[in-house]
């Protein structure tokens, strides 16, 4: 399977750090929440998290922190198809392929519940033909990008000659929430939203991927996962997640071809740390920039990391990506370029 392009986007409204708290102290919520917890939310947005800024759904960033459960599923019902088929359209226009063009379109999601799922919403925004396949991979949080690419090339085999594109998609503030517990009240810090997607066929393009390699802990589950909290998604963060991160990815690096170029899923900036003296391959520039940039993504990262690296310098044949999340699970494919 060949990768024929790679488009990312994202809401039109960014918001730096800085304007982040501002907001938050101006939100009805801040005088309720404990000195703790205020303290927590000014040290997190004060310190050096490798985050200028991030790109959320609303016009309004009070709004993002005010909604209850139903109203948060709603928020991403309407937000996530429109940041998605953004995504798709561009990938389209790279290729010089239409909306119509798409046999397979396979969609991975973790911060909303749509039935049916969001990728016939996706199609439906783009136009797509009815006899069109769809799928949506849940549950894989921010590794979601690796296992989705490799469920596309199983498409490829079973229809050569189809175009199959693959999107990650994560509306992050449609899980937002405010309350006086850590995880919760860090999460709103670090995560933003965006969308990926990506053109893949049998046929043509200018690197085949290869080489899918994955790792799952179960034992590792608590640490980092969404838990159910009043019908909202609480985000469940170990102290322990960046060494086990890399702990992990370093386990698959050393049982692939060591591809001298790594793209990686970011994070947070003590999980790139982390990775980058795992790897001891030198720094992790394209996710440091995806952190700055726009914050932790989660199953978008890694591919918006790789279209910045094509966009830019893309001096290296041999590529090595990598993603991991919930699970706890790690997953790595190759990416070469093609002769």
């Amino acid at each position: 399977m060949k990768l024929v392009s790679l488009a990312s986007h994202f809401p039109d409204q960014s918001f730096t750090q800085k304007e982040c708290l501002a907001e938050m102290r101006r939100a009805p919520f801040w005088n309720g929440l404990r000195d703790r917890s205020r303290q927590i939310l000014e040290n997190v947005f004060g310190s050096d998290t490798g985050i200028e800024k991030r790109h959320f759904a609303v016009d309004d960033l009070r709004e993002v922190w005010g909604r209850n459960a139903e109203e948060l599923n709603h928020y991403y019902e309407a937000t996530a198809p429109v940041i998605g088929a953004g995504a798709v359209l561009k990938a389209l226009n790279k290729s010089g392929l239409e909306a119509d063009d798409i046999d397979v379109l396979l969609v991975s999601s973790c911060t909303g519940y749509l039935c049916p799922g969001i990728s016939g919403y996706v199609a439906e925004r783009l136009g797509c033909k009815e006899t069109i396949h769809t799928q949506d991979v849940t549950g894989h949080g921010c590794g979601a990008a690796v296992p989705l690419t490799q469920i596309a090339h199983g498409y490829t085999k079973m229809m050569p000659g189809a175009c199959v594109v693959t999107l990650s998609l994560e509306i992050c503030s449609a899980a937002f929430y405010v309350s006086d517990e850590p995880d919760v009240l860090i999460s709103t810090c670090l995560f933003g939203d965006g969308a990926a997607a990506a053109v893949w066929s049998s046929d043509s393009g200018e690197y085949e991927v290869s080489g899918y390699r994955s790792l799952l802990i179960p034992s590792d589950r608590e640490k980092i996962r969404f838990v159910n909290s009043g019908g909202r998604l609480k985000n469940q963060l170990h102290k322990s997640v960046p060494n086990m991160s890399a702990g992990a990815v370093s386990r698959l690096y050393e049982s692939s071809s060591r591809p001298p170029k790594v793209i990686s899923h970011g994070g947070g900036r003590d999980v790139i740390l982390a990775l980058e003296k795992g790897l001891g391959l030198g720094e992790l520039k394209e996710a440091r920039e995806v952190l700055s940039e726009y914050g932790n993504l989660s199953s978008p990262s890694v591919m918006v990391a790789l279209e910045r690296y094509l966009d830019g310098d893309a001096s290296e044949d041999n590529l090595w990506l990598t993603s991991f999340g919930a699970g706890f699970s790690a997953h790595a494919m190759e990416l070469k370029k093609s002769t």
